[in-house]
C-alpha cells in the first residue's frame, strides 16, 4: 500500500473541492462554473516580486484575495488567472511571464494525476492519461493528443474566449507541458516544434532557452510536436504496482457528477473547430453516441449542434480578427468554413460589415 507523502496526497482527494472564494474582506463567496484549481498559479509570487510588483493590488484588482491561493486546491475564476497573468506581464514589462512561471514547475505540481503519470509504462499513456483527466485542474482548457504518421502532438486549446489577450497563460500551459515531457522522458528528450497562436514576442530569448528551440509564432496551433518513437519510449520511473493504487485514487477524484450534455459538446467544438472536421457525426462519435441521440440530448437543453457551433465562432472570431498579422482565409479555416466567402457571408450577417473594415475599426489586439 501507499505510504508517506504519497498517501497523504491522494487520501486528500477524498475532500471535497471548495467552489468558493474570498471577497476583499476575507468573506467566503460563491463564484461562476469557469473555474482553474489555484495551482495554476504556482510559483507567480516569486515572479511577481522579481519584478518588485505590488501583488496585493495585482490580485485584488482582479478579484483574488491572497488567501485564496495558498491552497492550491481551491477553484478560482479563469478569467481572474487570465486578466491578473496580462496585467502582471504588462506591469514588469515581461512578455516572458508566463514562461518564467512555467520555469518553476515539477510533476508534483500536477497533484495526483502528475504522480500517475509518472508511472506509466510509455509516454503516449502518459499523455492519454491527461487527456482524459486534466479537468482535475479545469473545464476551461482541453489537452488534445494527436498522432499523424511519424509525428505526434500535444495541443492545449482554451474554452474561454476573451475580448483581450490570453498569451501569458497559453504560455504558462504550453510551458507546463513541455516541463512535464522532460521529466517523463529525460533531460535528452527535445521537441520537433513548439507553436503558439499569437504574435511573437519583442524579444524571443527567454523563449529560445526555455524549449530548447526557436518556437513559430502566429500559427494555428498552441502546443508542441513530438516523434511518434518519443511515445513509444518506457517511462523508467514506472512501477506498476504503485500505478494500481494511484490509478484507484485517481478514478475515485474523477467520480463526480456528469458534465452536461451542451458544455461537453461546446467543449469538442472549441477543439474540433481548426480541423475543419467539425460535424455532428463526428461529435457523437467521439461521445459513443449516434447523430440522432445527440440531437435528441441537445433538444432537453433547448439547443442544437449548429447553434453552439455558431455560439463558438462568435466567441472566437473577434479574438482572431484582431490579430492582423492573421489573413482573413486563416481565420476561415480556425472557425471550420469551407472557404473565405462562406466565412465572408456568415462574419456580415452577424456583424453588420465586412471583417477587413471591422478589424480596421477595431484596431489591432494580441
Amino acid at each position: 500500500m501507499l505510504t508517506g507523502a504519497a498517501a497523504l496526497q491522494f487520501g486528500a482527494l477524498g475532500a471535497k473541492v471548495r467552489y468558493l472564494r474570498r471577497d476583499a474582506e476575507g468573506s467566503m463567496m460563491a463564484i461562476p462554473a469557469n473555474l482553474f484549481r489555484a495551482a495554476i498559479l504556482t510559483g507567480y509570487f516569486d515572479v511577481a516580486q522579481s519584478f518588485g510588483l505590488d501583488t496585493y493590488r495585482l490580485t485584488k484588482g482582479v478579484g483574488l484575495h491572497r488567501l485564496d491561493l495558498s491552497d492550491p486546491d481551491v477553484l478560482i475564476p479563469t478569467a481572474a488567472v487570465l486578466e491578473l497573468l496580462e496585467r502582471s506581464a504588462l506591469a514588469a514589462g515581461a512578455e516572458d511571464f508566463g514562461l518564467r512561471m512555467a520555469a518553476k514547475r515539477s510533476l508534483a505540481h500536477l497533484g495526483p494525476i502528475g504522480l500517475v503519470a509518472r508511472e506509466e509504462p510509455t509516454l503516449r499513456d502518459a499523455l492519454k492519461l491527461f487527456e482524459r483527466h486534466f479537468r482535475l485542474h479545469t473545464e476551461t482548457l482541453i489537452l488534445t493528443i494527436d498522432e499523424r504518421g511519424d509525428i505526434g502532438s500535444v495541443g492545449v486549446q482554451l474554452m474561454l474566449a476573451t475580448k483581450g489577450s490570453a498569451r501569458q497563460t497559453i504560455e504558462l500551459i504550453v510551458g507546463i507541458v513541455f516541463r512535464t515531457l522532460k521529466a517523463l522522458a529525460g533531460d535528452r528528450w527535445s521537441p520537433e516544434y513548439v507553436s503558439f497562436s499569437h504574435s511573437s514576442p519583442k524579444g524571443r530569448t527567454t523563449h529560445n532557452s526555455f524549449f530548447k528551440s526557436r518556437p513559430y509564432f502566429d500559427d494555428a496551433f498552441n502546443g508542441i510536436a513530438l516523434r511518434t518513437d518519443d511515445l513509444n519510449a518506457p517511462i523508467t520511473t514506472a512501477d506498476p504496482v504503485i500505478a494500481r493504487y494511484v490509478r484507484h485514487y485517481l478514478e475515485d477524484a474523477m467520480a463526480q457528477p456528469a458534465v452536461l450534455i451542451d458544455a461537453t459538446v461546446r467543449q469538442l467544438v472549441f477543439a474540433l473547430l481548426p480541423s475543419g472536421r467539425c460535424t455532428s457525426d463526428l461529435l457523437a462519435r467521439h461521445l459513443g453516441i449516434d447523430r440522432r441521440t445527440l440531437s435528441r440530448r441537445l433538444a432537453t437543453r433547448g439547443t442544437t449542434f449548429s447553434a453552439i457551433v455558431n455560439s463558438v465562432r462568435l466567441e472566437l472570431v473577434q479574438r482572431h480578427i484582431r490579430t492582423e498579422s492573421r489573413s482573413l482565409t486563416e481565420t476561415a479555416q480556425l472557425l471550420g468554413f469551407s472557404s473565405l466567402a462562406t466565412f465572408s457571408r456568415w462574419f456580415l450577417s452577424h456583424f453588420g460589415t465586412n471583417a477587413t473594415a471591422w478589424r480596421r475599426m477595431h484596431g489591432q489586439i494580441t
